[in-house]
């Protein structure tokens, strides 16, 4: 008992030391209950013990239009130990009314992996009809309808969608505001689903939130929804937007037949929880992007906007020895991710170790600004008064169309000299090496006696052994051999083995459901076969299901699987819109129906395992 004593007292303080911060992730919303044409903030906080934090992998939220509202990051250096902590705001606007989630986030950065769990949120209908992000007018006039897809030049259209930039030449790095618009004068089922435009030569920023308002076209009265979004040109010479698209349910007007199969469904859509899906979409607009006039300043890298830029350090006074923060920070308008670290002057008295950054972006009155922070170590060498010399940075504005130059106030600091036998400070994760030492003078033997011949007598006994054993090894090394070779070629081809295992994990989650539907939880059970059914039909195509519509999905399967019948793409598109209906509407879904859903999808899976064949 006494000799386990210490044992156990050196493992209760080792437990008892503070081990560094671990990745961690939280995610929070500013309310659990938003009206329908509301929006919700959803803040993404991520934070651990390295100065580069990676970004939170958001989920496919079919729920609400997502839109990207900058970010803040602190960092702090104390006793050379780094720390860090970034908030990532979002902007969500519900697509749907009911309970609805915000699945779980993921963040990784390559060693660790750290969710954030799922957040409940009420969608309640609007206070007063007026304030609906796609408000319903009264008495809409009745226009011919026009085929989906095809984009509207002018008014007199029931729906149509505009995309406007506010200029079409600019400079590289030059914000450029993109405003979409998106008119109707028919109600709508629920709020329009957006999905954003791809760029050539640009890169966009979102300008939160969604503008709501009505107005007058021709004589009709519109209610639209206006996007904005911020682009910046990477180099000089011709960019585009490609086209954008807006995809919205509009309840159907059709009559109804009493006989028909599809009838409740249909009842559904015409009371507006359910209705026509049709995608409205934009042309391509090309912009002119201008270079950059010559006479660059030598140390400009190529930001532009209107900057200002400050210094300051951690502390005035110091020892030799001892790690000092100083921090340059550029403040302004323009794309701040872009901007690099100042160069800094000349410092033979300290020595400087790498820079971090960190940044703060700002989206108010559709102009992106904030701050970037550059953190420097430095390390005094010699005591005495010590000076920082002003750091310049330089930058084009393209509103005067020049370059201009800044500057910081020169930062004064009292460096004394250090304490004798000061220890060093390392600032990298691993630790300094102990200093070397004797073991021993001459040279230590580790016995005097010489040892018995073992080897041959081991080479005698393996000798000895049936002749079939001396196999083994040739057979494990080429078992060895064909593992390596069949995980070579599945890290090359992930599409063939997800098509091949596509049935496997289906059929899993119909087992999961039906466990879910027994013990009366049908809602639970909805999502797990919606889920499971957009990963069968992405894991047989290639592509990701559920970011198209049903129309683009079945043209893709006839596409990829041309032996797919008619049939087929009918039952396909029935399950498709009936799990849609239950997971998106959780108040339709009850435990007979889901249950006849559960056996429909395996009854299905049936069928298109014969057609959906390579």
């Amino acid at each position: 008992m006494k000799t386990l004593t210490p044992l156990l007292a050196a493992a209760l303080l080792a437990l008892a030391v503070p081990a560094g911060a671990a990745l961690a992730v939280t995610a929070e919303v500013d309310r659990n209950t938003v009206e329908i044409s509301g929006n919700l903030y959803l803040t993404v906080t991520v934070s651990g013990d390295s100065h580069n934090m990676p970004e939170p992998k958001l989920p496919n939220m079919q729920n609400f239009n997502v839109y990207d509202s900058g970010r803040s990051q602190s960092i702090s250096i104390i006793n050379g130990r780094i720390t860090s902590s970034v908030s990532f705001t979002y902007i969500l606007t519900p697509r749907f009314l009911g309970i609805q989630r915000i699945p779980a986030i993921t963040v990784f950065n390559g060693k660790e992996k750290a969710i954030a769990p799922e957040i409940q949120v009420t969608v309640t209908k609007p206070a007063q009809p007026s304030q609906q992000a796609a408000p319903q007018p009264a008495a809409p006039q009745r226009q011919p309808r026009r085929p989906a897809g095809r984009p509207a030049a002018q008014g007199g259209e029931p729906i149509f969608i505009k995309a406007e930039p506010d200029k079409r030449s600019a400079y590289p790095g030059e914000q450029i505001n993109l405003s979409i618009k998106f008119y109707t004068s028919v109600p709508l089922s629920s709020n329009p689903r957006y999905v954003p435009p791809s760029f050539k030569n640009l890169i966009a920023e979102d300008l939160p939130p969604v503008r709501n308002g009505e107005t007058d076209i021709g004589g009709v009265r519109y209610a639209y929804s206006e996007i904005k979004t911020a682009i910046f040109a990477l180099t000089a010479g011709p960019a585009e937007i490609q086209p954008l698209t807006v995809i919205a349910q509009i309840p159907s007007k059709a009559a109804v037949d009493p006989f028909d199969p599809n009838f409740f469904q249909n009842m559904l859509a015409m009371s507006g929880a359910q209705g026509e899906s049709r995608e409205f979409t934009t042309e391509t607009i090309r912009l002119d992007i201008k270079p950059l006039p010559a006479g660059a300043p030598a140390d400009f890298a190529g930001a532009v906007g209107n900057y200002s830029i400050t210094a300051s350090a951690d502390r005035t006074e110091a020892r030799t020895g001892e790690a000092v923060n100083f921090s340059v920070t550029v403040a302004g308008s323009g794309n701040l991710k872009a901007v690099t670290a100042p160069k800094l002057p000349e410092l033979p008295d300290f020595k400087v170790f790498d820079t971090m950054s960190s940044l703060d972006v700002r989206k108010e009155g559709d102009v992106i600004s904030g701050k970037k922070t550059f953190t420097y170590i430095l390390v005094p060498r010699t005591e005495g008064r010590k000076t920082l010399p002003a750091v310049r940075f330089s930058f084009f504005d393209p509103r005067a169309g020049a370059y201009k130059e800044t500057r910081t106030e020169p930062v004064a600091m009292l460096v004394e000299k250090g304490a004798e036998g000061a220890k060093s400070v390392y600032f990298s994760p691993t630790p300094a090496q102990g200093a070397v030492t004797a073991s021993g003078a001459d040279i230590r033997y580790v016995s005097e006696r010489s040892g018995a011949a073992t080897l041959p007598h081991l080479a005698a006994k393996v000798m000895a052994l049936p002749p079939w054993t001396h196999a083994l090894p040739a057979a494990l090394l080429a078992l060895c051999f064909w593992l390596a070779s069949f995980n070579r070629f599945k890290s090359a081809n992930p599409l063939l083995f997800r098509f091949r295992r596509a049935r496997s994990e289906a059929s899993r989650d119909i087992e999961e459901a039906e466990t879910l539907i027994k013990a009366g939880k049908p809602n639970e059970a909805v999502s797990v076969l919606y889920d499971s059914f957009m990963n069968y039909l992405s894991d047989k195509c290639g592509v990701k299901v559920s970011a198209l519509t049903m129309k683009k999905a079945a043209g893709l399967i006839k596409e990829r699987f041309p032996a797919t019948g008619e049939r087929s793409l009918e039952e396909i598109r029935e399950l498709w819109t009936a799990l849609e209906l239950r997971h998106f509407s959780p108040e339709a879904a009850g435990t007979e129906g889901t249950s006849d859903l559960a056996k429909k999808y395996s009854l299905l899976l049936e069928m298109l395992e014969k057609e959906l064949r390579k």
